[in-house]
């Protein structure tokens, strides 16, 4: 990880809005390191396409006071802020359009495993169509997740968010960034898969 965390953070944003991971439309991208909270701004994408500067990035106390950054506070910040004040493990929070997971979003399914490096997840589940940026989708967040905080120790965790994105948590921000790319593989393999009138049941393949 780089010495400097808001380096982390334009670092991850870049690479999810390289690898279609997320859109200019939004998606938000924060970890926590020894007690502040660095978050990218307001217009990452849409204003910046994900090309941040260490200086635009937010960086918050334990009390949630800003301490420095440029611009204002993602219209997400309450979802990562609730996330950080209800699980201590949590160290990294990514909101993103991935474009294949948002099928899924847009559908309201779930996504199931694909592969063995897929199965530690489970089932990613959805959580019911609520207003974005709004404190109930904050809270639908922090219940859902509170279902799953014993997997925290092992992996991170995602979930789905219908007609509007993905959520991924980790230990740090790398582990968040793991699960959302790895579930983004799982989605595409579904959708062809579904194509090729594979198996329209999943999981593709039984264990022996």
């Amino acid at each position: 990880m780089p010495t400097d965390p808001r380096q982390k953070v334009v670092e991850v944003g870049r690479l999810m809005y390289q690898r279609f991971l997320t859109n200019s439309a939004g998606g938000n991208v924060s970890h926590r390191v020894n007690g502040r909270i660095y978050m990218s701004p307001r217009y990452a994408g849409s204003k910046n396409q994900w090309n941040l500067r260490p200086d635009q990035v937010i960086v918050l106390d334990d009390q949630h006071n800003v301490l420095s950054g440029e611009g204002m506070l993602s219209r997400e910040s309450a979802m990562h802020l609730a996330i950080y004040d209800a699980f201590p493990e949590v160290n990294g929070v990514i909101h993103a359009h991935p474009k294949y997971i948002n099928i899924f979003a847009a559908t309201g399914q779930p996504i199931v495993p694909t592969s063995g490096y897929t199965e530690k997840f489970g089932e990613i589940p959805v959580i019911p169509p609520v207003p974005a940026h709004s404190i109930e989708l904050a809270e639908k967040v922090v219940a859902e997740l509170a279902r799953h905080q014993e997997e925290l120790r092992e992996h991170g965790i995602a979930l789905i968010l219908a007609w509007h994105g993905a959520l991924t948590v980790g230990r740090d921000l790398d582990d968040a960034y793991d699960v959302l790319e790895r579930i983004e593989w799982s989605a595409h393999t579904l959708l062809m898969a579904r194509l090729l009138d594979i198996a329209k049941n999943p999981p593709l393949i039984v264990k022996p």
